[in-house]
Parts: C-alpha cells; sequence; structure tokens
C-alpha cells in the first residue's frame, strides 16, 4: 500500500529552516544536498511503509495525537502521523530539539 504524504506548515518552515542553516550559516551547499537526498530517500521509504515504526507514546502524550518518528542523517528526526492513506508530516527537525 503506497500512502499519500502530506506536509504541515511548520514542516514546510522546518525544512525551509534547515535548508538555510546548512546552505548559509555553515557554507556546505554540499552537506545540505546530502541532508535532502537522505530526507527525500525517507520520506519516499514512509510513503510505502508509514505504519512500520512504532507509535512513539512520549510524542503522542505531548502533540495529543498517534505520532510516529523516522531518523534520517546523523541526527535528524521526522515526525509524523497516519490517517488511513494519508501520512501527515509534522516536524522535521534536529532529535535535539524532540523535548519531552
Amino acid at each position: 500500500m503506497r500512502y499519500t504524504i502530506r506536509f504541515k506548515s511548520k514542516a514546510y518552515s522546518d525544512i525551509a529552516q534547515l535548508r538555510d542553516f546548512i546552505h548559509k550559516k555553515c557554507a556546505a551547499p554540499l552537506m545540505a544536498l546530502r541532508q535532502f537526498e537522505l530526507l527525500e530517500e525517507h520520506l519516499n521509504w514512509i510513503e510505502q511503509y508509514a505504519e512500520l515504526p512504532g507509535i512513539d507514546v512520549e510524542l503522542s502524550i505531548k502533540y495529543g495525537q498517534i505520532m510516529r518518528n523516522v531518523t534520517f542523517g546523523k541526527k535528524m528526526a521526522i515526525l509524523y502521523t497516519v490517517e488511513d492513506n494519508i501520512v501527515y508530516i509534522h516536524r522535521i527537525m534536529p532529535q535535539s530539539m524532540i523535548i519531552l
């Protein structure tokens, strides 16, 4: 089963902030490109296997929804929910920013 991926507005903002930080502040455009390639690979994986990762109980309590968490790169996380055949990407952020 393939899921449809939809981004919440905060996820779009997270992507823009990640791009700006890596590209402008770190002066590392190649690293930025690789991060976005990894992000795309993981989104493609989620598109096929969205319900495979277990539910993150602590995140679910914090967000008030059944949340799942997939990591990519060295320290990044994709936080999302699944409703029927739609995956809603809520956040794309460093794991260190996930405060429970």
